[in-house]
């Protein structure tokens, strides 16, 4: 099998937001409990699913640099998902669902 391709990408009303993208195996969301990820990660990871629905859903203007710091958080995450996971991991990070 080749590596593992996981995504981030925020989800309306979804709390998880990391989907399996490998293509021989079942594409769709991760259960976090099965993830394999810290308790503290899954927490962060489900927090900033939360925070895009408060930034990018009324999408205001005066909300850039919150949203741009958002988008920073989300590569940091996609980073600590690939360490606590392994070498074959590749993460992806989408801002949009």
């Amino acid at each position: 099998m080749s590596r593992r391709l996981l995504q981030l990408s925020p989800e309306y009303g979804d709390t998880f937001p990391v989907w399996e993208r490998t293509p021989e195996l079942n594409p769709g969301p991760i259960d976090p409990e099965t993830s394999g990820l810290s308790e503290q990660l899954i927490q962060e990871l489900i927090n900033w699913n939360a925070q895009w629905e408060e930034l990018f859903l009324p999408n205001l203007p005066e909300q850039e640099a919150e949203r741009l710091q958002w988008k920073r958080e989300g590569r940091s995450l996609a980073k600590r998902v690939e360490l606590e996971l392994g070498k074959e991991i590749d993460v992806q990070v989408t801002y949009e669902p």
